[in-house]
């Protein structure tokens, strides 16, 4: 497969970017908390690559892939597990409010003067202090607020951005059905809880009532975990977000990313896989999504005082881009954005705004270098956890068959990869499209589908016939 292309224009953004955050991390010590160790190595290379000293990663798994170097990292694992990518979320945070006191020894040890800092990178964690290390870039309630899904729909209408008509609930069953009754365009209705037990994500808490379900199981599951429910009709589309950058003096909007959310046989439940910028929207609606951004960047400036990293959820519905939800944080879609930037350490960068470091941040280039180089070099970074417990870690390599993939034989050029290998809920499976064989456009949650198919035949997972939305907007 291809490697990561480099251009005049992203080596000029590449060498600004890690001389400008030099001095910001040189010499410095943090503790990387995360939910998985593999997802770590990145930013402990990046931090080691600006002179800082080596972090100690605290990891709730292990993970499939690569784990930190020793040379990048002091590693600690603290064996957390879950019946979900939530739940395990929520139970590797409680691990970090309270480490083992072998793992509090170990950091006191690393850093016996504690000046380190706390330094999140994982989408769904709140940056808190671990270990007695006071968080880097901690989010003030009011952004934190945000993420609410019973509350983001009226930050919308003060912005003035066009959304689908909701109602919120108490998450009682009679008030959820008249609602859901008011609202449904013909394919059913979404049910998103309140953020009582904490942000959801990875649309684990969304439950979707078909035609003809009266809803009573999810109501039931909901009113356990929320007191109050936000239901919008479900939107045929291609699912997208739309990410920037807050700085004191700029809105830097990127690309728009696919979230791979596939549709199964039945049931209420929605199967998220990671995100892919291989899909390219009609040129208004890439337009629409990126203005969009603009304007909510700075609302959020103006209304929050927000800087640093953002993503906009939502539907490529027949109206248009129809936002579901904010996430004023660091989003799965800037990890996929920086897939294809190379050790430009742009997760780093958008952390250093959102502390208020007072650097020339020159949005421009910064704008500039992602979007073109995220439009040049397309990213898919599907993934997704089984309960099917794996042991053995390995790839598949993958070709076309009818609408099926099929491993490649010898010699075969694979147009696609599966990688599979343990995880905390059982097993975890990273889908990979090859770009030698695949041309950029159409939406790569298809072709996401026909792997999760091959892992139920070749790997014994229960995932079950995965359908993909439908483009209304090509």
């Amino acid at each position: 497969m291809s490697d990561i292309p480099t251009s005049p224009l992203l080596e000029e953004a590449r060498a600004y970017y890690k001389a400008l955050l030099r001095p910001v991390f040189e010499g410095r010590r943090f503790v990387l908390p995360g939910n998985i160790a593999v997802g770590l190595g990145n930013v402990a290379r990046e931090l080691r690559g600006l002179g800082a000293a080596r972090p100690f990663v605290v990891a709730g798994s292990l993970g499939t892939g690569p784990l930190p170097p020793r040379a990048d990292a002091e590693l600690r694992v603290l064996n957390v597990r879950g019946t979900d990518p939530l739940d395990h979320n929520r139970n590797v945070q409680q691990a970090l409010a309270d480490l083992p006191p072998e793992v509090q020894d170990a950091v006191d040890a690393w850093d016996p003067d504690g000046t380190a800092r706390t330094l999140h990178t994982d989408p769904l964690a709140e940056p808190r202090p671990v270990a007695g290390r006071r968080a880097y870039a901690a989010r003030p309630a009011a952004w934190t607020a945000l993420e609410d899904k019973v509350v983001i729909d009226a930050f919308w209408d003060a912005v003035g951005v066009p959304r689908a008509p909701s109602r919120v609930v108490p998450a009682e069953h009679q008030a959820l059905r008249a609602a859901a009754g008011a609202l449904d365009r013909g394919h059913g209705t979404v049910w998103a809880p309140d953020a009582r037990e904490g942000a959801n994500a990875g649309a684990v808490a969304l439950r979707w009532v078909r035609p003809g379900d009266n809803g009573r199981a999810a109501a039931a599951d909901l009113a356990r975990i929320a007191d109050r429910v936000r239901v919008m009709p479900f939107l045929e589309g291609i699912p997208a977000s739309i990410h920037g950058v807050v700085s004191p003096d700029a809105v830097v909007a990127f690309r728009p990313v696919e979230m791979l959310v596939l549709r199964p046989a039945t049931g209420d439940r929605l199967f998220y896989a990671g995100c892919s910028t291989w899909f390219d929207p009609n040129p208004e609606d890439r337009d629409t999504m990126r203005e969009l951004a603009r304007r909510v960047g700075v609302a959020l400036r103006e209304h929050v005082g927000f800087r640093g990293s953002f993503g906009i959820d939502g539907v490529l519905a027949e109206e248009g881009f129809l936002p579901t939800e904010l996430n004023p944080r660091l989003g799965a879609g800037v990890n996929t954005l920086a897939g294809a930037l190379g050790d430009l350490p742009l997760t780093l960068l958008c952390l250093a705004i959102a502390e208020g470091e007072r650097l020339d941040y020159r949005p421009e280039l910064l704008e500039r270098a992602v979007v073109e180089t995220a439009d040049d070099h397309r990213v898919c970074g599907g993934g997704r956890t089984t309960e099917r417990t794996l042991t053995d870690t390995g790839t598949f390599d993958l070709v076309a068959d009818g609408d099926d993939y099929r491993e490649a034989e010898p010699g075969e050029n694979p147009e696609a990869t599966l990688l599979f290998g343990p995880g905390p809920i059982g097993g975890f499976l990273r889908f990979t499209l090859n770009p030698d064989r695949n041309e950029p456009g159409p939406p790569s949650a298809p072709l996401a589908a026909r792997a999760f198919r091959l892992a139920d035949r070749l790997l014994g997972t229960d995932f079950g016939e995965l359908q993909a939305a439908s483009n209304v907007r090509s």
